[in-house]
């Protein structure tokens, strides 16, 4: 079949503006996106490389040649690089790999730009050469995307033919002249308008492919984002709760156990007056561990709480909190135990662990009866450190054990004296061992008593959590 050059030539460079134009739109209205102007870019410096070929009788040979060939070596760098990058990545490796081949294509055309055949085989083989490494390259994406196998197959299909048009060129010699008729040549037309086309519909089809994607991610982050949100908002919900209820509570007695104090004082009655005094400092002191608990649970949950690791002496912080237990203690005659062994260092953050063992220690007289025995027992190895807190009280079944580290189903308890509680207090210890990277449990049977345990590191390693300074 015959194909009159100058129309083919006009139609190609037709069939390449449309495209443009396409990418264009493409960039303006769907993808703003550096890849889509490199692939135009390239398409451009096809379409100028047609216009001058189609106008060398007019225009100097040798400059118009030289312009002509590096800028259709250009031209396949940046339409496979721009293919290439449909994904945003900036493939440095593949970037520089490009530039040099441009230059060295480039310099070997200016070598034998007086021999039209070696000339139009350097040409060609670059074609193959950049387009090879798209298809390559978009291939390895299949996993992802279905386009990217269209368009690699297509890319492919091309790099082939053009590796076997500059064979059949190669046999031809100075035979060959691509301004005359020649069968191979009329194949390259045909198979060019064919990759033109059909690459740039499969690379607008992966750029939706694309899109859907990335929205379908969107969506999942959003949906993660709500169940968070929903959580956050069962979390406060509870926490109003607490303050609503639970502090209402110990301000009332406070209250009536103060009156009952004045009355009791008019009347001269001292052992009166030292039972509401003892009632009432627990209560106060059981009020304010409650609203310290409130502000380390909101901190945590905010992620505001800073770990931050010091050499703490752990004998003399449990000696520490048992002291300022002690009229807790007192007013239900329960007797607190520690007898250290040796003395443990240990590298840790002594406001969190202070505030474990003030709970720990809270609830075990909570839950224990009159007159009853806590012991603090402190083992360790050579890289942990176990803290246990046991008490002869209440104890719980199993069921309870599952509910009391998790505050949407845990339901406070009454103590032995009828003391109220928020619940809070230990889903806290639970939350701090994790931040130190500990392991909290309990052991614990109806009526005979709980043992709660906790493991921590004796090096606490770097913090993984950051914010404003703790409590």
């Amino acid at each position: 079949m015959d194909f009159d050059y100058p129309s083919i030539l006009f139609f190609l460079a037709l069939n390449n503006l449309f495209i443009i134009v396409l990418f264009i739109y493409q960039y303006f209205y769907h993808h703003k996106q550096w890849y889509l102007l490199l692939v135009v870019l390239g398409i451009a410096f096809q379409t100028i490389t047609i216009i001058l070929f189609g106008n060398r009788d007019v225009l100097p040979e040798l400059l118009t040649s030289r312009i002509n060939n590096f800028l259709l070596i250009s031209s396949f760098a940046l339409t496979s690089y721009g293919l290439l990058s449909f994904d945003g990545k900036v493939r440095k490796t593949i970037l520089r790999v490009f530039i040099v081949s441009v230059l060295l294509f480039y310099s070997s055309v200016l070598v034998v730009e007086e021999n039209n055949t070696s000339l139009s085989v350097i040409r060609i083989v670059s074609s193959a050469f950049f387009y090879g490494i798209g298809a390559f390259y978009l291939f390895n994406n299949k996993h992802k995307y279905k386009f990217s196998i269209l368009i690699s197959g297509v890319l492919s299909i091309y790099s082939v033919f053009q590796l076997f048009r500059a064979f059949k060129i190669y046999q031809m010699g100075e035979a060959y002249d691509f301004t005359k008729v020649s069968t191979i040549d009329n194949w390259f037309f045909a198979v060019s308008v064919f990759v033109i086309s059909a690459s740039s519909i499969g690379f607008i089809m992966l750029l939706k492919e694309v899109d859907q994607k990335t929205i379908l991610r969107k969506n999942k982050i959003i949906q993660e984002d709500k169940l968070k949100l929903e959580e956050l908002n069962l979390t406060q919900n509870k926490l109003f709760s607490i303050i609503a209820h639970d502090l209402r509570g110990p301000f009332s007695n406070i209250l009536i156990l103060s009156k009952l104090l004045s009355e009791s004082a008019n009347n001269t009655d001292s052992s009166e007056s030292k039972k509401y005094i003892g009632l009432i400092n627990s209560t106060a002191e059981n009020t304010l561990n409650l609203l310290e608990n409130l502000l380390n649970w909101s901190k945590s949950q905010t992620r505001e709480l800073n770990v931050n690791p010091e050499k703490v002496v752990l004998s003399k912080v449990i000696r520490e909190i048992i002291e300022l237990k002690k009229s807790l203690a007192t007013t239900k005659n329960i007797s607190l135990h520690y007898s250290p062994a040796n003395e443990i260092e240990l590298y840790t953050d002594e406001n969190i662990l202070r505030t474990v063992l003030r709970n720990l220690i809270s609830n075990a007289i909570k839950f224990t009866n009159l007159g009853g025995c806590i012991n603090v027992f402190v083992t360790t190895n050579q890289h942990q450190v176990e803290i246990s807190v046991a008490d002869n009280g209440v104890g719980m079944s199993e069921e309870k054990i599952h509910e009391i580290f998790d505050l949407s189903t845990n339901a406070s308890s009454r103590g032995t004296a009828n003391e109220t509680g928020s619940g809070l207090g230990l889903v806290l210890c639970k939350e701090f061992i994790d931040k130190l990277d500990g392991h909290l449990w309990v052991e614990s049977e109806e009526g005979k008593g709980s043992n709660f345990k906790f493991e921590l590191p004796i090096n606490f390693s770097t913090p993984h959590i950051a914010g404003v300074p703790s409590m």
